[in-house]
């Protein structure tokens, strides 16, 4: 008996996804603000008490005002207002307010990333859209970072994907802006940036990348200006490079090699294997991550940003030091946004398992932390727990990761050499030598 597939279409007009949107928008907004309100705590979260006192005190002072002060400067903005509305006794004093108010740029930011992403996608499909859209509005760890913890990672997701959607929207300029504003909020955006840069300078006009990089560069300067009048021209060089040594642990609580040896909040001068210290092994798997995102750029059919920030970001967590269980969060998304745009079920797939994985990472973590000394039940194993997270989340990167292979080569492979010379301004290219057939899975 033969069976029958029945196909159908669905199509909204602009008036539908709006309401649709608006009540995902409110729904999720909901949720959070009930969970922020209810979830009270001053773990991580006191920094910023501190950090928005010195900041509503005066601004471009702030770093002589407050000694922990490690962000960089675009995060003092929103935190100046924080500052004033902690200045009111009706929300200081009650620590549910306070707690909306420590939280609410992180939640904001969250939310906006709904809007964005259906914005990304729509091209692939209103439903496919909206779809993710709401996944993200329902995403436990992104839910349990913002509104429950009330970290940043999702202001820097949403500058991120701003960012490399524009960058897709060839609209390059725009992009180096927002780019410039990541990694003002968030040090970890930088290792976003050699995939910027390498997609930059060989799908935009030299003329254009050249407008990027001032555009970035006016940006940068004209935010870290006013502060280094005050905290001395050397300043970027302290929050950068300061920041990053004042966590000189293999791991911090991160599911990663170092963790799985036993690393976590050991020092990264730790020795690893034979006479190599984890700080030295993290180097060499730096340089290996950063040749293999070069060369899987000019080799791979499929040139998705999505797809190589997420390897590239993945490979950066797991084997390299210094990592906190928050950094492997942004793989999450760029795992969402990949599973659209390339109709990839194992790529869903993956969304689904580091969805949980990043889940409990933050759960654990938090959990060991509340339970002060008390190490009640299963906190009197976090220790072990976390060497064995760590061993699963590793081959989770080699199911992941091979999957996000599969789609980057979908299509076959050029050879370096030809993905080079295509990457380069047309009228450089020896035009008597035909390229090069693409290989496929077939040949």
């Amino acid at each position: 008996m033969n069976k029958q597939i029945t196909s159908f279409n669905v199509r909204l007009d602009r008036r539908q996804v709006f309401w649709f949107l608006v009540a995902l928008i409110g729904s999720a907004a909901i949720l959070r603000l009930m969970i922020g309100y209810t979830a009270v705590h001053y773990f991580d979260l006191s920094f910023y008490v501190d950090w928005s006192a010195g900041a509503a005190q005066d601004l471009f002072d702030a770093y002589n005002q407050v000694e922990n002060l490690d962000y960089p400067p675009l995060f003092l903005f929103p935190l100046f207002l924080t500052g004033k509305l902690m200045g009111f006794d009706a929300i200081s004093s009650f620590d549910s307010y306070a707690m909306l108010a420590l939280k609410g740029w992180q939640m904001l930011f969250d939310l906006a990333i709904i809007p964005l992403l259906y914005c990304v996608l729509r091209r692939e499909g209103e439903l496919f859209g909206l779809g993710a859209a709401a996944l993200w509005a329902v995403n436990p760890t992104i839910i349990y970072n913002s509104s429950y913890w009330g970290q940043t990672d999702c202001i820097m997701m949403f500058l991120l994907v701003l960012t490399f959607w524009l960058l897709t929207e060839r609209k390059p300029v725009w992009a180096g802006f927002f780019m410039t504003l990541a990694c003002l909020m968030k040090f970890q955006s930088l290792y976003f940036a050699p995939l910027f840069a390498i997609v930059l300078l060989t799908q935009s006009p030299l003329k254009k990348s050249l407008q990027t990089i001032v555009t970035g560069l006016v940006t940068a300067l004209a935010v870290f200006f006013p502060f280094m009048q005050h905290s001395g021209w050397m300043l970027p060089w302290e929050i950068y490079f300061g920041g990053f040594k004042q966590y000189p642990g293999a791991a911090l609580n991160a599911f990663n090699l170092y963790s799985a040896n036993g690393l976590n909040y050991h020092s990264a001068d730790t020795v690893l294997i034979g006479s190599l210290t984890a700080e030295t092994c993290s180097y060499i798997f730096i340089v290996a991550a950063l040749v293999m995102l070069v060369f899987l750029y000019f080799t791979a059919t499929e040139k998705s940003v999505w797809l190589l920030g997420f390897i590239f970001m993945q490979t950066i967590f797991l084997f390299t030091t210094r990592m906190h269980e928050r950094y492997q969060v942004p793989v999450v998304i760029f795992a969402l946004i990949a599973c659209v745009y390339h109709k990839s079920k194992g790529m869903f797939a993956s969304y689904l398992a580091l969805t949980l994985m990043t889940f409990l990472n933050h759960f654990f973590v938090l959990e060991e932390v509340f339970s002060g000394d008390e190490k009640m039940a299963w906190l009197a194993k976090f220790d072990r727990i976390t060497v064995v997270m760590s061993y699963i989340n590793i081959i989770l990167y080699v199911i992941t990761v091979g999957i996000a292979l599969r789609v980057l080569y979908r299509h076959g492979h050029y050879g370096f050499s030809h993905g080079f010379r295509s990457a380069l301004p047309e009228k450089w290219h020896k035009r008597e030598t035909p390229p090069p057939e693409i290989q496929t899975d077939e040949s």
